[in-house]
């Protein structure tokens, strides 16, 4: 298993090594996506493993995890942007380079249909009804690895004095003075908070906070809270009696969600 991985691991970055003539801030952002990815093939594996996944599924959670963003790299390269809204979706373009580069071949691995359906879910607002069991199981886990992934690489960056600005991650928007009116009401209640609501960078964090909502497994609530990332993006809100409200309402629903109030995987 550790020869399989080591062998794939390569494989990736590799191919992520071939692309040249990036400008600084290219490479800046090839190398956060290229270290999400592996971060994020870890973490599934790790998840599979607590839930006892046979060997199979977890090496297949690990392909899904380290190729579940694999477009993004062509699509930095021919759109400069990571925005989906402004080039292409790139779950659906990870699956093109998936297909072209031929990379279940080259890595000798079943499940690709299991793999091409988790991956193109991962991105998505919420799962199809109709997936199967087996399909949901592996796009549950992606959901979960991916998000917490990108929970550490935000509040890593907003934990530091020293970051260089990243509008990859703050969307070029406005600081905002208070969150809007339209992602309050759906965070309140309960709801995952939609892109097209987001006006400012304070409603970003707010989002990203709602992404508990859509975590899958009790194991996510357990590593989250003891990563303090909810509590480190709360940290950078002004503070208000909304944002409390929506801190304290986030919090108690993933305790809740760790200590059996509501029903967990």
């Amino acid at each position: 298993m550790e020869v399989w991985i080591k062998d794939v691991s390569n494989w990736f970055i590799t191919y992520c090594n071939s692309f040249k003539n990036l400008s600084e801030e290219q490479k800046r952002n090839f190398e956060i996506k290229k270290a999400h990815s592996l971060r994020v093939a870890n973490l599934s594996m790790y998840l599979a493993d607590k839930l006892d996944f046979n060997i199979d599924e977890k090496k297949l959670a690990f392909f899904i995890g380290v190729f579940h963003d694999i477009g993004r790299f062509k699509q930095v390269v021919e759109f400069n942007t990571f925005d989906d809204s402004k080039s292409v979706d790139h779950a659906k373009y990870s699956i093109q380079v998936i297909t072209e580069e031929k990379i279940f071949e080259n890595i000798g691995i079943e499940g690709k249909d299991l793999a091409l359906e988790a991956i193109f879910y991962h991105n998505k607002f919420k799962l199809h009804e109709n997936l199967s069991e087996q399909e949901l199981k592996f796009a549950k886990l992606i959901r979960d690895a991916d998000k917490i992934d990108i929970l550490k690489v935000l509040t890593d960056y907003y934990s530091s004095r020293d970051s260089t600005p990243n509008h990859t991650l703050t969307w070029e928007l406005p600081q905002g003075m208070s969150v809007s009116t339209a992602v309050a009401k759906e965070v309140l209640e309960g709801k995952l908070v939609s892109k097209k609501d987001v006006a400012s960078v304070i409603d970003v964090k707010i989002m990203q906070m709602s992404w508990v909502y859509d975590f899958n497994y009790r194991l996510s609530f357990e590593y989250v809270l003891k990563k303090r990332f909810l509590e480190i993006i709360y940290e950078t809100l002004p503070k208000n009696d909304l944002v409390i409200e929506i801190h304290r309402k986030i919090k108690v629903y993933s305790e809740n969600k760790i200590y059996g109030k509501y029903k967990s995987g």
